[in-house]
């Protein structure tokens, strides 16, 4: 069986928004303004591991047809938006931001295609 169109779209846009995500946290750092030095390469190994994470997911939904892998991807989506909102006040704009808007646009609109009738089909089965 060859895989829904809408199911590509989700893979490929989920996968963009997550290079995005890792290029954010190479170019930027992912660390508060002043972390303690032990810290720091505590916090980029760990982020490096959840976006590795989040890829397997991404993989396993799209490519193997877990469900409750794509429910996994889209409740750590739902919560980073949250976070992001409640934290919007105090943050400054720059290409940082400009760069977590478009991997938020970019996982929403992945989303909208899982959701879809034949990507909803392809995942239940």
């Amino acid at each position: 069986m060859t895989v829904p169109n809408n199911v590509l779209r989700f893979e490929a846009l989920l996968y963009l928004s997550l290079l995005l995500d890792a290029l954010t946290a190479a170019l930027f750092g992912i660390a508060p303004d002043n972390p303690t030095a032990a810290a720091s390469p505590a916090l980029n190994l760990f982020t490096a591991i959840f976006i590795g994470a989040l890829v397997f997911l991404v993989w396993l939904a799209a490519r193997r047809r877990k469900n409750w892998a794509c429910w996994t991807v889209f409740g750590f989506f739902a919560l980073s938006v949250i976070l992001w909102m409640a934290s919007f006040g105090e943050m400054t704009f720059g290409v940082k931001t400009v760069f977590e808007i478009l991997s938020i646009v970019f996982s929403a609109a992945g989303f909208y295609f899982a959701f879809m009738p034949d990507a909803r089909r392809w995942f239940r089965s």
